[in-house]
C-alpha cells in the first residue's frame, strides 16, 4: 500500500514538474521597455503611462489614440503585436476590437432603417425578412435588440464546451434563430448577449440584399476614412501578424490566447481595426451636426441626453462617457467619447484584461488630459 501511494505521489510530482516546464517553455517573458528620462509634456506623460502599463499589467502591446476638439492630438503604441516574430505594435496594427464592433453595427442598422423611415421602436416585422410561424422574434422592436432586452440568453458552459470551434455563417445562424420556437417572456430584463447584435446584422443583411460586411464597409467604414478596417470572416489571417496573449498562472509570463468567432462574419465582435482608423471614427462621432453619422446618432437617440442605443455608458472617475468595452480571448479594448467635453479616446491591447487595466489606464489618461487648457 505504501509503495502504491509513493508511486501515485511521484506521478503527481512528475506531472507538476512537467506542467511548470511547459508553462515556461510555451510562454514569453515580460516586455522590456526603456523608461522615458524626462517627463515634461502631455505627450511624455502619456508615453510614460503606456510604457509603465506594459510592465505593471504584463501586456504584450498597447496603443492609444486621442481626439480633442475634432483633432487627433495623440496616437502612439508600444510593445509587440507578435512576441515570436517581435513585430512592433504600432498605430496601424490591425487587431480584433471585440465588442467595440457593436457601435458600428448599431450605426449600420440606424443607417439602413432611417433610409426606410423605420423607427427604433417599430417591430422587426417591419422589415422584409421572411416571417416564421414559430418564432416570436418578429414581435420585438429594434430597440429591444439594441438594448439586449429580447429574452435571448447566453449558452451555458456545457454547451460552449461541446460546440465546434468553426464559426457558423451569419445567414445560417440567423435563419436558425429566426425560425426556431423562440417565445418572448412576460418581462424582458437586460441580459447582455452577442446574439442580439448578430441578429441585427442578420436582419440588415437579409433586408439590404447585400452581405453584412459589404454594407458596413460601403456605408460606415469607407465614409469615415477607415480604409484598412473590416469585419472579418476568418481568423487568424496570414497577412496580419497580431496575436492575443494572456498572463500565465505560475511564471507570470505571457502565452498566446487564440480567438475564435462564433459567427462569420460577427456583427457583435468581428471588426478588425487599428488606432489610426479608430481615431478617424472618433473625429466623426465628435463632429456633431457636421459629422457624417449625425443622422444615425439622431435615430439611435430617441431621448435627448441619453447614450445612443447600442452604446454603453462608461463610468470613470471623472464622470460618465459613451462608448463600449471590448474583450475577447487575448484582446482587450475600450472606446469612449464625450460630446460635452469634445473628447474621445481609444485603447487597444493584445492581452486579456484580468486586472481591470482598461478602466485604470483610461482613468489616468483622462486625468493627464485634464491639465490641457481649454481651447478658446
Amino acid at each position: 500500500m505504501k509503495n502504491k501511494t509513493r508511486i501515485i505521489l511521484s506521478a503527481i510530482a512528475l506531472w507538476f514538474v512537467l506542467f511548470l516546464i511547459l508553462d515556461w517553455w510555451n510562454s514569453y517573458p515580460k516586455v522590456k521597455v526603456i523608461p522615458i528620462v524626462t517627463v515634461e509634456t502631455v505627450q511624455d506623460k502619456i508615453d510614460s503611462l503606456l510604457q509603465n502599463s506594459l510592465r505593471e499589467y504584463t501586456l504584450a502591446g498597447i496603443g492609444v489614440g486621442i481626439v480633442k476638439d475634432r483633432k487627433i492630438i495623440y496616437q502612439n503604441a508600444f510593445g509587440y503585436q507578435n512576441l515570436q516574430t517581435l513585430d512592433s505594435f504600432s498605430v496601424n496594427t490591425l487587431v480584433p476590437t471585440a465588442s467595440i464592433s457593436k457601435l458600428f453595427t448599431a450605426l449600420a442598422i440606424a443607417n439602413f432603417l432611417s433610409s426606410k423611415e423605420i423607427k427604433a421602436d417599430q417591430r422587426v416585422s417591419s422589415l422584409s425578412v421572411p416571417t416564421s410561424s414559430e418564432s416570436q422574434l418578429g414581435q420585438l422592436t429594434f430597440r429591444d435588440f439594441l438594448e439586449h432586452q429580447t429574452g435571448l440568453k447566453n449558452p451555458g458552459l456545457v454547451k460552449k464546451l461541446f460546440s465546434p470551434d468553426v464559426a457558423k455563417p451569419l445567414k445560417e445562424y440567423g435563419n436558425h434563430l429566426w425560425r426556431e420556437d423562440h417565445q418572448i417572456p412576460d418581462s424582458l430584463p437586460y441580459e447582455y448577449h452577442d446574439g442580439n447584435f448578430d441578429m441585427l446584422g442578420f436582419f440588415l443583411q437579409e433586408s439590404s440584399q447585400q452581405s453584412f460586411e459589404n454594407y458596413l464597409r460601403t456605408n460606415i467604414l469607407i465614409p469615415s476614412g477607415m480604409t484598412h478596417s473590416f469585419f472579418t470572416k476568418q481568423w487568424p489571417i496570414d497577412t496580419i501578424p497580431a496575436v492575443g496573449y494572456q498572463e500565465t498562472l505560475v511564471w507570470r509570463r505571457m502565452e498566446p490566447r487564440p480567438i475564435t468567432f462564433e459567427r462569420s462574419p460577427s456583427p457583435s465582435s468581428g471588426l478588425i481595426s487599428s488606432i489610426e482608423d479608430l481615431n478617424l471614427f472618433l473625429i466623426h462621432l465628435l463632429r456633431g451636426e457636421m459629422g457624417i453619422f449625425q443622422e444615425e446618432l439622431n435615430w439611435l437617440t430617441p431621448e435627448s441626453g441619453e447614450a445612443p442605443l447600442g452604446f454603453q455608458k462608461i463610468q470613470l472617475a471623472t464622470g460618465e462617457w459613451y462608448g463600449h468595452y471590448g474583450g475577447q480571448a487575448g484582446y482587450s479594448s475600450l472606446l469612449i467619447y464625450s460630446p460635452t467635453q469634445n473628447l474621445g479616446l481609444i485603447l487597444l491591447v493584445n492581452t486579456r484584461d484580468s486586472k481591470n487595466f482598461r478602466k485604470k489606464i483610461m482613468d489616468q489618461l483622462v486625468q493627464i488630459l485634464s491639465s490641457i487648457p481649454p481651447s478658446t
